[in-house]
């Protein structure tokens, strides 16, 4: 009898995981227009000087996507207030495209701090957190401060 509803319980969350797999997909179109947008502005501005400024104003764009589902866009609207005004300076050539990565990557782990000191005191936004702003959460690692920065989850 315990092996028979332990094979129905193993189911019956099986199924639930799929189900619910399926519906973060469904409901995360951000996730992937964010992604093929970002792609794009790499492919359109792949010189991350000379082009500085419209790459940025292109990954601003991109990055819009996922202000909807964002627990708090404003740490978002903050990010590229930065990431403009770094693509200015680089473009000048008054900072590196080293020292801008660095400047973004410190940047937006300041902001994931801040989002998580946030959480607890707001319940409702934590609900609302989405594979997209979890996407968002581990764009520009450390990696991402290397020369380059050109890599897929570097935002």
């Amino acid at each position: 009898m315990r092996l028979l509803i332990g094979g129905a319980l193993c189911v019956v969350l099986a199924g639930c995981g799929i189900q619910r797999q399926e519906m973060n997909e469904a409901l995360d179109p951000a996730r992937d227009s964010a992604n093929e947008a970002l792609a794009q502005c790499r492919y359109a501005y792949p010189d991350e000087i000379v082009h500085a400024v419209a790459r940025a104003t292109c990954v601003i764009k991109a990055t819009e996507l996922l202000r909807p589902v964002l627990p708090f866009p404003d740490l978002l609207d903050q990010e590229n207030a930065l990431r403009k005004s770094l693509a200015e300076q680089v473009q000048a050539r008054n900072l590196s495209l080293l020292e801008r990565n660095a400047q973004i990557t410190k940047f937006h782990a300041k902001m994931l701090a801040e989002e998580q000191s946030r959480l607890p005191t707001n319940p409702e936004a934590a609900a609302k957190v989405s594979v997209a702003a979890t996407q968002w959460r581990l764009s520009n690692p450390d990696g991402c401060a290397t020369l380059g920065g050109n890599r897929a989850n570097c935002y």
